[in-house]
Parts: C-alpha cells; structure tokens; sequence
C-alpha cells in the first residue's frame, strides 16, 4: 500500500490542479450569464469563488513550471471547465434567448394571445416572398420557451419559429427553424416550405 501511495504523490498535484481549474472555469462561465442577466450580487459571489479557485490552482502550477503533469492538468481542467460550464448554464436556463416568429399578416390573434399571457412583443409587417407577412419578436428568459412554444401551438401550421442570436446564412432558415406544425404532428407550414424552396434554389 505504501509504495501504491508513493507511485501516486507525483499525480497529486496535477490532479488537484484539474479540479481546481475544472470549478474555475465552469464558474466564470456561469458568472458571465449570472451578470448579463444583471444579477450583480450573484455574480460577484461566483466571481469570488471563481477567482479563489484560480488562484490556488496557479499558485501550485507556477511553484514549479517544470513538472509537465502540472501544466497538463491545467490545460485539461481548461477544457473540461468550459464544457462542464456550458452544461450547468443550459441545464440553469440561464440568460435570455430571442424569439422570431413569422407567419401571414391574416391571423392577427397571436399577438394578442401572447401579449395576454405577459410576454412583451415587437410586432413587425413586411413581404416574403409569397406575399404579406407579420413577424413578431420577442426577448424571454430561456426556462419561459416550453410556456411561449405552447401558445404558440395553435398557429403551428400557419407560422415557423426561430430561436436563438444564429445569424441566417442560405438555407438556415431550413436548418434552423423549429416548426410548432412539426412538433404537434400536424402539416408542414406552407410559409416554412417557401423560405425552404427559396433558400435551397
């Protein structure tokens, strides 16, 4: 058991140096969302921590900048903080998400119907390609995307929905459009199908 012990002090470090940086680095990610949400008091709390745990991890890199194990377990505790961090923050529902929806300027009702169940909207006309169009855009806290999602179901084979700061490049709107008809079982959109045929010719 002694020597087991003895073969294992040199990873001791390494080790402590990756968890170290593992919670350092998954805060800060989480402390980013926490403060653009505006939540100050959160954020500093976590930043504290934060910067605790990147302090002692540097302090025993730097004691001694030639063991490799060291620097190893920094670097791989980088990385594994950063995807541990964008994991804990999707699964908080941290942060906010903008919501587009688009569908023809004659079912005037969902605007309404979400402006009713105290969600804050931008109602925009304009012309697609087929015609008259309405979109309507709004900024909600990412947990509060099921509850709009199921508003907006009724409307789901008249209207896609995008979501997300993605910019549109050709045949995004494809890829990336969430369509309510497909969800519910219910017919593609016949918007969606257009923006589909212009974007893939």
């Amino acid at each position: 058991m002694h020597w087991i012990i003895s073969d294992l002090q040199p990873l001791i470090p390494a080790v402590t140096i990756f968890l170290l940086r593992t919670v350092d680095v998954s805060l800060g990610t989480v402390r980013t969302v926490v403060a653009v949400r505006g939540q100050a008091v959160i954020a500093a709390v976590v930043g504290i921590c934060e910067a605790g745990c990147f302090v002692l991890a540097a302090g025993i890199v730097f004691s001694d900048l030639s063991d490799p194990l060291k620097i190893i377990g920094y670097s791989v505790g980088f990385g594994c903080g950063t995807a541990l961090g964008v994991t804990v923050a999707g699964r908080l529902q941290l942060g906010s998400t903008t919501v587009r929806i688009v569908l023809p300027t004659g079912p005037v009702g969902l605007a309404d119907t979400l402006a009713s169940h105290g969600f804050v909207l931008n109602v925009f006309d304009g012309v697609g390609r087929d015609g008259p169009i309405r979109m309507i855009v709004t900024v909600i806290r990412k947990r509060d995307l099921g509850r709009l999602l199921s508003v907006v179901k009724p409307w789901g084979d008249q209207c896609f929905v995008t979501v997300g700061e993605e910019p549109v490049a050709p045949g995004a709107l494809q890829r990336g459009a969430t369509s309510i008809a497909d969800k519910a079982g219910a017919a593609p959109s016949p918007l969606l199908s257009a923006y589909s045929q212009a974007s893939s010719s």
